[in-house]
């Protein structure tokens, strides 16, 4: 796939020129404003682009061949030494070299996006096999109607089918709505629970994650509460190899609204002479960038074996980046640090990600100010925040059709059955407590 840039004056003026260019089912990736027009990105098929470029050469004239015979002959007809091909060069003059274009980092963020939209067609394909076998896995299980309809719930809800799956063996043997959804809360929260670590208060910390999670954010808000513990002088910031436009400015606003030094490190070597001069410091942070966030991370490492390194997510992140940031990255994480959980209102991939896995949760971010800040996050949170969201069939009053959401206060004395034991079976889709044990 190949990423197209296209300017209209509108949406709908670029929307209709990129349907033109490239058929009614070109794929959107952003849209943005750029100088008082409108600015679509859109992923091309080469396969369907090559096809278009075949179309146009069988469509040119039909006089090439007769040209390229007729130049053949008055070469053949010419002395033996004196054969020279169509705009061939003079004896003694070389050809200038031709050298392939090496690749920019904007060609390496086309490929990571493209890379990202085809992980999360297949996480859909996927996630459509997986709902197209459950209903036949659970045809042999006679569940009151009420469970029936919180199952249906789950779905609404975008629950991935694999979790769906394994809370079947919690809820079918229940009669009522209210006893299933305690007993799915209590399953989760158990099955998810880890230990919480305090936030980062000495030492060299990385901050590392997709694109777009808020790492620049969350790594000021950090540094806010190692100003507030080590006072001025003693935090600073560094901002490794992020070259997007505007990077680095908003940076230095966000620090310099906060009182913190900022620095910038653009190679290793830099970095290796940065945090020599700031080892009087007692609490470093390293923001990167999303773009090749394995690799920036592993020279990060290299240059300081001994900083923590702590992944950022969404709130709302689905399965295809947690897989592609948490699982496939190959690195190993301190912590798991989550954002944006005022956006989010069904946090399902995540809740499914935490019940795969022991990685410790340490800081989060409720809000857009720096001050936004929670120390509390625990699985159990998480879960409660996706329980709290789930609903009922929508219930039409008048003409306005509404969603009753399911509340149900957890009482303080409550015996839950014991966990499934599908959970911990080594066969259990996508393998519960996977690579973080």
């Amino acid at each position: 796939m190949e990423l197209k840039r296209i300017l209209a004056n509108d949406t709908k003026s670029a929307t209709e020129k990129a349907m033109a260019l490239y058929g009614r089912n070109v794929l959107v990736i952003s849209n943005h404003s750029v100088g008082g027009q409108t600015e679509l990105v859109v992923a091309i098929d080469i396969e369907d682009q090559a096809e278009a470029m075949a179309a146009t050469k069988a469509a040119a004239p039909a006089n090439m061949e007769t040209d390229f015979k007729r130049h053949l002959f008055a070469a053949q007809s010419k002395p033996k030494g004196q054969v020279s091909a169509p705009g061939a060069k003079p004896a003694g003059q070389q050809l200038p070299m031709v050298q392939a274009k090496s690749p920019g980092r904007e060609d390496f963020a086309s490929r990571e996006m493209i890379d990202l939209i085809r992980e999360e067609l297949a996480a859909l394909r996927r996630e459509f096999q997986s709902s197209q076998q459950l209903p036949a896995w659970n045809s042999g299980k006679q569940m009151s109607p009420e469970v029936e309809e919180l199952m249906a719930s789950f779905t609404r809800a975008g629950m991935p089918g694999g979790l769906r799956t394994l809370l079947l063996d919690t809820v079918k043997d229940m009669r009522s709505e209210h006893e299933a959804l305690l007993a799915v809360r209590g399953q989760l929260e158990q099955v998810s629970h880890r230990p919480s670590l305090e936030l980062p208060q000495s030492g060299i910390h990385l901050i590392a994650g997709p694109s777009g999670s808020g790492k620049t954010t969350m790594v000021v808000r950090l540094a806010r509460e190692g100003l507030a513990q080590h006072g001025a002088g003693k935090v600073a910031i560094i901002s490794y190899r992020d070259e997007r436009v505007g990077a680095w400015a908003q940076t230095q606003a966000l620090a310099a609204q906060s009182g913190i030094e900022c620095f910038r490190a653009d190679s290793g070597a830099a970095l290796n002479a940065l945090l020599a001069q700031l080892a009087g410091r007692a609490l470093v942070l390293i923001d990167t960038s999303g773009t090749e966030m394995t690799e920036r991370v592993m020279e990060i490492q290299a240059v300081c074996p001994t900083c923590a390194t702590h992944a950022l997510v969404a709130a709302d992140a689905s399965t295809a980046t947690l897989r592609r940031a948490l699982r496939s990255s190959g690195i190993r994480w301190n912590s798991l640090m989550v954002s944006k959980l005022d956006e989010s209102v069904q946090p399902w991939p995540l809740v499914e990600f935490l019940c795969d896995n022991f990685l410790p949760l340490s800081a989060a971010s409720d809000g857009a100010q720096l001050g936004a800040l929670r120390r509390d996050l625990s699985a159990a949170s998480l879960v409660e925040m996706a329980v709290a969201q789930l609903s009922r069939a929508p219930e039409t009053i008048g003409t306005i059709t509404a969603i009753a959401p399911i509340q149900v206060q957890k009482p303080l004395s409550v015996k839950l059955p014991p966990p499934s034991p599908r959970l911990f079976s080594p066969a259990s889709p996508r393998g519960m407590r996977g690579p973080f044990n």
